[in-house]
């Protein structure tokens, strides 16, 4: 009975001791709710034209650097055209009211209507392209405004002109009176001057960016006179002066845009402008949170502002053998003016007074 007792309590003893040094249960964790990051919602921007998009210029330039834009800085962009100048400050001020982070503004027409939308909207910054809003001890600022200077660029196209023209008479058609405009047909006339001086240059003014009909019109008449190399520094009211250039025969230089297809035998060059960078800059600017408001801004040949494609140059002479030589004595003169006018051994000056013609 007593070793039965004492098996007993073993089994007991052995039991309680298994039972004591079996883990503990543990807490089931509770999990960690964490909340979703906030969505950042991407900056606006929008681009208000005071010219048609299409023009194969200018318009379409800037279109393409606000498009860049989008694809880089994640931006929500936005192109409208304002069809008139009465409309211009009414598009502004809308476009403001929707919140836009920046609104870009376009040429000298929107300087007046882009000044009283910025002091309507502090917060809102702008653009000024090719306007003069911060200049004379002015400084607003919430405005970044550019201007562009191509008396240089120019001065090379009328060395250009010169080489090409077997009449030795060359013309510039501009789209519209301006002082940048006017200093570029003093280039333009420079340029011809000092490379050719038995050779006559002439000037037009259209009025408008988006008359062909009337650009094409102008055109003929130089033509008419004996002109058979024309640059352009017109926009839309280029595509004129192409055509009348096409029916007749003679050499045309654009702006901004290549427009060999429209007419390969005659469309010889033309002068590049950075309007799509300038929009590409206002908006790197704001996605790197260094707006430069109250700043004043000049492009020019210096800084790429302006540029003379040498490429197209070489293309049309290959594809038209009759200007081989000529189009090689053009292009060797052109770099040689672009090496002296980057030293300052040539001087270019800003002359705002129209040219008389020679």
């Amino acid at each position: 009975m007593k070793k039965k007792l004492i098996a007993i309590l073993s089994i007991i003893l052995i039991a309680a001791m298994l039972f004591g040094c079996a883990p503990k249960a543990q807490p089931t964790p509770t999990a960690e709710v964490t909340e979703p990051p906030a969505t950042v919602a991407p900056k606006k921007v929008v681009l208000i034209g005071a010219q048609r998009f299409g023009d194969k210029g200018p318009m379409d330039s800037m279109a393409a650097g606000l498009d860049q834009c989008a694809t880089d800085f994640g931006f929500e962009v936005k192109k409208i055209e304002s069809d008139s100048a009465a409309a211009y400050e009414e598009d502004i001020r809308g476009m403001a009211n929707e919140g836009y982070d920046l609104i870009i503004t376009t040429f000298p027409p929107m300087t007046d209507p882009t000044k009283t939308i910025a002091a309507e909207f502090p917060n809102t910054k702008f653009a000024a392209i090719y306007q003069f809003i911060n200049v004379e001890g002015t400084s607003i600022p919430n405005i970044w405004d550019t201007e562009f200077h191509g008396e240089q660029a120019f001065y090379i196209l009328g060395a250009i002109a010169t080489k090409l023209s077997k009449t030795k008479k060359v013309a510039i058609i501009e789209g519209s009176e301006t002082l940048s405009n006017n200093a570029q047909l003093n280039g333009f006339f420079k340029g011809v001057k000092d490379n050719c001086p038995e050779c006559e240059a002439s000037y037009a003014i259209v009025g408008s960016y988006e008359d062909p009909a009337k650009a094409k019109e102008i055109a003929l008449a130089l033509i008419e006179s004996g002109v058979d190399v024309i640059q352009t520094d017109a926009a839309n009211s280029q595509i004129g002066v192409i055509e009348a250039s096409k029916e007749k025969g003679t050499l045309v230089s654009g702006d901004v845009s290549d427009n060999t297809a429209m007419y390969p035998e005659g469309f010889f060059g033309y002068v590049g402008v950075s309007f799509g960078a300038n929009v590409y800059q206002a908006c790197k600017y704001l996605a790197e949170d260094k707006y430069p408001g109250g700043e004043h801004g000049i492009m020019n040949l210096t800084n790429n502002g302006y540029f003379v494609p040498f490429d197209v140059l070489e293309n049309f002479a290959v594809a038209n053998p009759d200007y081989k030589d000529s189009m090689a004595e053009a292009i060797a003169l052109a770099k040689d003016l672009s090496n002296k006018l980057a030293s300052g051994e040539i001087v270019v000056d800003f002359i705002t007074t129209l040219p008389a013609s020679k």
